[in-house]
């Protein structure tokens, strides 16, 4: 009997009893490493400016409690999560803008290559929702916004190998969600639907720049209306 309503327990909630961590947790630790890594790249488009480095320190700090907080039965996959985010950690603070005045490629390419790994081990195989709840799909939503701002504060600094056509592609498909996330409120959950309306609202003022890099750069627009959407969407989760 208590195995059956543990079983009925994880179908509601989306997530595998083999789950690391459930997915709600995935979610808010994926989308805070890619916090992390856009406050790494935002020392250089800062130039080193101290404040960037103190974001980028509370940032790891932040992660530091969420983590702290994941509990798990699956030990050795939660002790997976936590090696990757200790290699993201250490990489974001290698950074020769300091020192150099420059931040070179190769720790670009750490950083990138940790926080995929670090995103891999939250993962997993295979993380598909289907019909996710409300607040998974507000979650799932403030990751991918949470995404698309790294990699446009990411293509302001970077000189190699950005993936400016992909970010367009993924740009404007994360606003068609967005807008049928704002149907989907209106339809289920009426008392939310301003704060709704609200992330759309923030989202239209950086839309043709994400979807435009070349002819609009304007990334301190774009993290500043990050910050409104991601908020938003996670007070929502919290509904």
């Amino acid at each position: 009997m208590y195995s059956r309503l543990l079983l009925i327990a994880a179908i509601c909630l989306h997530v595998p009893l083999t789950s690391a961590v459930t997915i709600k947790d995935q979610l808010i630790l994926e989308q805070q490493a890619y916090k992390v890594a856009s406050s790494f790249y935002y020392i250089s488009l800062d130039e080193g400016n101290s404040e960037a480095y103190e974001e980028l320190e509370t940032v790891l700090t932040e992660m530091d409690g969420k983590l702290a907080g994941v509990r798990s039965e699956e030990q050795a996959k939660l002790n997976e999560v936590r090696s990757a985010w200790k290699a993201l950690k250490g990489f974001s603070r290698k950074n020769e803008m300091k020192e150099e005045g420059y931040t070179s490629h190769y720790a670009t390419v750490d950083v990138n290559t940790s926080r995929a790994n670090m995103v891999k081990a939250l993962r997993g195989d295979d993380r598909s929702i289907k019909s996710p709840a409300l607040d998974v799909e507000a979650l799932e939503l403030a990751a991918e916004m949470q995404r698309l701002e790294m990699y446009y504060t990411e293509g302001a600094v970077s000189l190699l190998g950005f993936p400016y056509d992909k970010l367009d592609v993924d740009a404007k498909a994360f606003g068609e969600r967005v807008r049928k996330f704002e149907q989907r409120i209106k339809r289920e959950s009426p008392e939310t639907g301003k704060t709704a309306a609200e992330i759309v609202r923030a989202w239209v003022y950086i839309e043709k720049a994400l979807i435009n890099f070349h002819e609009i750069n304007v990334p301190e627009l774009v993290k500043r209306m990050n910050k409104v959407i991601v908020s938003k969407l996670v007070e929502i989760s919290k509904a």
